[in-house]
């Protein structure tokens, strides 16, 4: 009996949603900051209001201060999930020309999909994936049971009420524009 089975077809994903979580000091270095982003990705689709202050673990050992601002913009221009290590290079060269005007300045990108958020990061640790290029991926919160849930080794940030609450917006946001395909 030769039975002939063609191989299943690897479907790629759809376009995830794109944001960068900013943290920053000096609110001209954050305008600055957008508007590279608008020049470079596309227009801001959502901007959150400032959100509480977005903390690392090691805080005392990173090389300049943290700001005391924080806000998420989402970018209209959908990307393909294996863009994130480029995206993290370019944000990491916005984050050193704007470090002349604060030094506090951190940039991290990342995509939302319909399962899943995931943020960037260019440290190494037990719960984050290597892609390429230097760069990881970590996954921040899954969506289940209707709802963003943190995992465990997220950052503070990501579990306060209002974060979460910019998050579910964005996803019902994303959602709702799948459908419209």
């Amino acid at each position: 009996m030769n039975s002939k089975t063609s191989p299943s077809k690897l479907k790629k994903p759809l376009p995830a949603s794109f944001f960068i979580v900013v943290s920053y000091e000096n609110e001209e270095a954050y305008y600055r900051l957008k508007k590279k982003a608008e020049d470079s990705f596309s227009q801001t689709l959502y901007e959150s209001k400032p959100l509480p202050k977005w903390t690392h673990q090691f805080e005392n050992f990173l090389d300049s201060p943290i700001g005391r601002f924080t806000r998420i913009l989402s970018l209209k221009r959908r990307i393909s999930r294996e863009e994130l290590p480029s995206l993290q290079t370019q944000c990491g060269k916005f984050q050193t020309s704007l470090r002349k005007s604060d030094e506090s300045i951190r940039i991290l990108p990342g995509y939302l999909t319909p399962y899943n958020l995931v943020l960037a990061s260019t440290e190494e640790d037990l719960h984050r994936i290597y892609m390429f290029h230097g760069v990881f991926a970590e996954i921040i919160y899954t969506y289940q049971g209707q709802k963003w849930i943190p995992q465990a080794p997220s950052s503070e940030f990501f579990k306060h009420p209002e974060v979460i609450y910019f998050f579910t917006n964005l996803r019902e946001s994303y959602v709702s524009s799948l459908e419209k395909r």
